[in-house]
């Protein structure tokens, strides 16, 4: 496996962004890729809006149809739905933008996430199970978002930097320890990178809560429920209008070809494993990656009926638990961002430390919190640690080809999936099985036991040690070949 993934790593992004530093970008490329940045930011933070707004608006629809157990199970279908159609075709088209480009790609995937939120007004287990798996099938907007600002890091022009917007400058300069001698360091800036990007998401995702109140209270439930779809369609747009190509090398996208590269994709699928799981410590990094996955994903997807069944929230009760529930992981990505240079903790033990952190205050939240007001407090600890996985993330990534990332952060994004659809399942029979004698407090406790997993993979990672060989540093990793 080891000889396989080299032969799929090529010309690294650490070695991209070393020859980056010593040249200059020409005016138009440096257009091109502020532009490309920009359109990720809005096309995510549009994305997350109307996300936000579905998670608020999506529980208390269904429940005007059916109990709170039976709209949990509609939930709970759909998102497996989806994440099986994540399953199926992100690391397909994934590596297709490593074929046809970015732009084809992420323009295709925008339009069609667009149209299944605006036909979710059929309060149907079987539909939502449709489209549901459709919208899995072609969201890999968030890989692809990563993939491009990869892109950006490669050439040099890092989210945050001199030529971005305000906001982001100012959050690089927050979220990047202050040592000079960190400047030139990759994996800091691609940190970094996701780091902002998850900023951006989730603070569109905060404000879709608000949003998701707005419509609820205001329009009629199936208005409500389809207008959620008005601003996916405005980040669609966006991306079509602006989004420029920033693959290292691809052709003009032309139909013909696309289907020849979505053949050269499924078999570029046969070696997602052996590119993720590349070496022991890989192998480690990706088992904790999962393993928050599946904490987050479980508590994400249910927590609001665990709410109707213990507190039996109202609708702004929701969008405010789930606006703290979702800045948590933020502030967690961006300390997790700070701790990865400590001169003390190093990456392994910080990461590993916030993610115990989070398994306690999982315990406490599904256990110790009698009122509302306690919950919301709770899922701070309960979830802030569960941000460091951007962090995670740009451990994974500097190692591997910049023409070979699309394959890279699909593969990833697909294998913490599959392990989801299974885990879904058993969050829906805890919650099912405890909903009437612990309000569904299981999920948390599940969760907790994740939360523990991940740090122990986190920890048993241990460092990477580099080694001077003349004027380059090269990775040291344990467990890789020598």
């Amino acid at each position: 496996m080891a000889d396989e993934a080299a032969a799929l790593l090529g010309d690294s992004v650490e070695e991209a962004y070393d020859r980056a530093r010593t040249s200059k970008l020409t005016p138009e490329k440096a257009q091109e890729l502020r532009h490309a940045r920009w359109c990720v930011y809005a096309s995510q933070f549009l994305h997350k809006v109307a996300w936000g707004a579905y998670s608020v608006v999506s529980p208390f629809y269904l429940a005007l149809f059916m109990s709170t157990a039976a709209a949990a199970n509609v939930a709970t279908a759909e998102w497996a739905a989806y994440s099986i159609g994540q399953v199926l075709c992100t690391p397909i088209l994934g590596a297709a933008t490593d074929q046809a480009g970015r732009r084809p790609v992420f323009v295709v995937c925008q339009l069609a996430i667009t149209i299944m939120f605006l036909v979710l007004f059929w309060p149907n287990l079987y539909w939502w199970a449709v489209t549901g798996f459709i919208q899995g099938c072609f969201s890999c907007t968030w890989a692809v978002s990563i993939t491009i600002l990869v892109d950006c890091v490669s050439n040099g022009a890092p989210p945050g930097g001199d030529d971005d917007i305000l906001i982001m400058r100012l959050f690089r300069r927050i979220a990047t320890p202050a040592s000079e001698t960190l400047d030139g360091e990759v994996r800091q800036e691609l940190a970094v990178a996701v780091t902002a990007l998850w900023f951006v998401a989730g603070t569109g995702e905060v404000v879709g809560y608000g949003v998701g109140y707005g419509l609820w209270a205001v329009l009629p439930s199936w208005l409500a429920i389809i207008s959620c779809g008005f601003f996916q369609l405005i980040g669609a747009l966006i991306v079509y209008a602006y989004l420029p190509e920033t693959a290292p090398s691809c052709k003009p996208f032309s139909y013909a070809e696309a289907l020849d590269s979505a053949m050269i994709a499924v078999k570029a699928q046969t070696q997602a494993v052996a590119m993720v799981l590349r070496d022991t410590r890989s192998t480690y990094l990706t088992a904790s990656y999962v393993q928050q996955y599946f904490a987050l994903t479980g508590v994400t997807d249910l927590c609001v009926f665990w709410g109707q069944a213990k507190y039996d929230w109202s609708a702004q009760a929701a969008a405010i638990y789930l606006a703290v529930f979702t800045i948590s992981p933020g502030v967690g990505a961006l300390i997790g961002s700070r701790l990865l240079y400590p001169s003390q903790l190093r990456y392994a033990k910080s990461i590993a430390l916030m993610l115990f952190s989070a398994a306690v205050g999982c315990v406490l939240e599904g256990l110790a919190s009698p009122t509302v007001a306690s919950a919301i407090g709770l899922s701070i600890l309960a979830t802030a640690g569960g941000g460091v996985y951007p962090a995670i993330l740009a451990l994974l990534t500097p190692d591997v080809a910049p023409g070979k990332q699309g394959h890279l952060q699909g593969a990833l994004y697909a294998i913490a999936t599959l392990g989801s659809v299974a885990a879904l399942g058993i969050y829906l029979a805890l919650f099912n099985t405890t909903e009437t004698f612990l309000n569904g407090a299981s999920i948390w406790l599940l969760s907790a036991l994740f939360f523990c997993f991940a740090a122990l993979f986190s920890y048993a990672a241990g460092e990477r040690i580099t080694v001077e060989r003349g004027q380059a540093k090269h990775p040291v990793i344990p467990g890789s070949p020598p």
